[in-house]
């Protein structure tokens, strides 16, 4: 399944670099790490074999002005994730179940992101490299995974899976 994600991902990037050239062009250090939990895990340093059984765990890394973070766990064995650069970034992440996953990496100015999930295995991914995006993934159940990637200014996505 995360062979499927990155190459939906790496698929997403290619047809924004023919869309968005010149903004890549003006920034070519915002490209997108190839498999997002893996670029988190090596940034926060968090190898699993070093982290308590069970334990939740949680990371944010704000570099600019004005950004706000939330996260909320509860359960066991969760990972949220947040990585934010530019200013008046939000990012918002809940959590309640077992060995689920979410991470949001923002790069530019006034986005938003939101994940919730409840259940167990969830993965949940918001990559955004822009200024005013919003993105939402809601995922309520068991062994859902959800991708959204936005390269470019005021794009807005939701993604809902599971019981609402």
């Amino acid at each position: 399944m995360k062979q499927r994600i990155m190459f939906f991902v790496l698929a997403l990037l290619l047809v924004g670099m023919f869309t968005s050239t010149s903004a890549l062009a003006q920034h070519p250090e915002f490209m997108q790490p190839v498999d997002l939990g893996d670029w988190f895990d090596q940034f926060f340093g968090s190898p699993e074999d070093e982290v308590e059984p069970g334990a939740n765990l949680a990371y944010i890394y704000q570099d600019g002005d004005d950004n706000s973070s939330e996260q909320v766990q509860e359960g066991t064995d969760n990972r949220a994730y947040v990585y934010q650069n530019g200013n008046s970034n939000v990012a918002q992440q809940w959590q309640s179940g077992v060995g689920n996953w979410a991470g949001v990496y923002q790069m530019g100015d006034r986005n938003v992101a939101a994940t919730q999930q409840v259940g167990t295995g969830n993965w949940a991914g918001i990559y955004q490299m822009g200024n005013a995006n919003t993105a939402r993934i809601q995922q309520s159940g068991n062994n859902f995974s959800a991708l959204i990637t936005q390269v470019g200014n005021g794009n807005t996505a939701v993604i809902t899976q599971g019981a609402r």
